[in-house]
């Protein structure tokens, strides 16, 4: 999932807001009050307030991107040709970007050591969830501002410290305004603000062209986003701290497990009854190959489990795959937002 799961089911957490971090080293700065994520906060001149950090706006020319939204973030701003490290492609890129994707390194399974990562002397390291900038992953944003690499995390994943891991991350921020926001700063990061305007506007006129389409639906369908990640067989659930839920209520559907917070929480079958979704979404993960596709033995497994057998996701045949890329906050969203509502409202949409 968070890259790959059967090694990093511990990055699997809530989204968040920052409550503040840092230390004084270069690239980081005091905790101050923001709002949601940093958009409230008021960054030094020249710098972005990112999770508590300025980070001081110049162009990088040596680029690592963590983590598929953050690989695709950076692809879609026109870097690629900056890229000289990548970990973790959960799913395909998408056509228009993947001959853009030809990194000088790439670790696709291992998660990179600091010493890798600095090997490659990165002066920006973008990450899509918190894990890498721990002191398991890549080390925290101010050892690796020490060491001359300024650093990037999408807001929704900002712990309240720096360097913390799931267990620090609390309040949550989920909303495509968060989503917008980091697109727009990541975009002044690297030097392309115009591409950036172009990435966010072409996301806003999807999703305003979905909400023209759904004007006046008043049938809102239950939706469980559910997944199995390792080979435990345990289902998680998506929860209401994650940008999935943001997803379901924009295509017009309804979080089925509007009690559960955080992003990935175990359910038991028995929570899956109770819920009675009357769609469920499966994301698939994870490897550069890995499509829709990928999550069908996991739908299969739910469609003919007897003990499901009354939830109307089952009755009904409404169990859809998707990919884990579409699901995480990053340039998908708008389109996966499109998709989704397609399969709830079908008659909104010529189907």
């Amino acid at each position: 999932m968070i890259g790959n799961p059967r090694r990093w089911a511990p990055l699997l957490a809530g989204l968040v807001l920052l409550a503040g971090c840092g230390t004084g080293d270069p690239g980081t700065s005091s905790a101050r009050d923001g709002g949601d994520g940093d958009g409230g906060a008021v960054p030094a001149a020249g710098a972005v307030a990112n999770c508590g950090v300025d980070v001081p706006v110049q162009r990088p020319e040596r680029v690592v991107a963590m983590f598929q939204n953050g690989i695709e973030a950076v692809l879609a701003l026109g870097a690629g040709d900056r890229l000289v490290g990548a970990a973790y492609l959960d799913n395909p890129i998408p056509a228009q970007l993947d001959a853009d994707f030809r990194p000088e390194n790439y670790w696709p399974e291992e998660y990179p050591s600091r010493e890798e990562v600095l090997r490659v002397a990165p002066d920006l390291v973008v990450s899509g969830f918190t894990g890498a900038f721990t002191r398991e992953g890549l080390g925290t944003r101010a050892e690796l501002g020490a060491a001359g690499a300024r650093t990037f995390l999408f807001s929704a994943y900002c712990p309240d410290v720096d360097g913390g891991n799931q267990q620090s991350i609390r309040a949550t921020d989920v909303s495509f305004a968060a989503v917008e926001r980091d697109l727009t700063d990541l975009g002044r990061l690297l030097g392309a603000p115009d591409r950036a305007a172009r990435v966010v506007d072409g996301m806003r006129a999807t999703l305003d062209e979905v909400a023209r389409r759904l004007d006046g639906v008043t049938g809102r369908p239950r939706v469980a986003m559910l997944n199995s990640p390792g080979s435990t067989g345990e289902l998680r659930v998506f929860g209401t701290g994650d940008v999935a839920t943001t997803i379901i209520e924009a295509a017009g559907g309804r979080q089925a497990f509007d009690t559960v917070a955080g992003r990935q929480r175990t359910v038991s079958l028995e929570g899956v009854v109770a819920a009675r979704p009357d769609v469920i979404v499966i994301p698939a993960c994870c490897g550069r190959d890995v499509g829709p596709e990928g999550a069908e033995p996991l739908a299969e497994r739910l469609r003919n489990d007897p003990a499901l057998a009354t939830v109307p996701a089952i009755r009904d045949g409404r169990v859809f795959t998707t990919t884990f890329a579409e699901v995480s906050p990053g340039i998908r969203n708008a389109d996966a937002v499109a998709a989704l509502a397609r399969r709830l409202h079908p008659d909104r949409f010529g189907g």
